[in-house]
């Protein structure tokens, strides 16, 4: 059912989350990152992984599911970036490479029998 795919697209698209939230707390400790950060990460994190667990194992699927890997973990992470009202370039720029990065991650993983 595409489980390991599912839980590299959570991986991935936590540490994008969790990258771009730190950036928007001034002194860069994750200890000062609100509640509110945390719930917005968590769920766009567990959406990620969700969608992509929910694809089909069809022939198509390892693309259908890199595919899904791009937008949910770009998407992920900008509504982390969000959070603070304002997305910034770097916010953005770190939003592409997780999803391009999670893209990659998803594909590569092991296909299950």
């Amino acid at each position: 059912m595409g489980v390991l795919k599912a839980l590299t697209a959570i991986a991935v698209s936590g540490i994008g989350a969790l990258v771009l939230a730190l950036g928007t707390v001034s002194s860069g400790n994750i200890g000062d990152l609100s509640g509110q950060s945390w719930l917005v990460a968590a769920l766009a994190v567990l959406g990620s992984g969700g969608m992509v667990w929910l694809v089909e194992n069809t022939t198509a699927a390892p693309v259908a599911k890199a595919v899904l890997a791009i937008l949910t973990a770009g998407i992920a992470s900008l509504v982390v970036a969000l959070d603070d009202g304002i997305v910034s370039q770097t916010e953005f720029l770190t939003a592409a490479s997780v999803a391009i990065i999670a893209s990659g991650f998803v594909y590569q993983a092991p296909k299950e029998p």
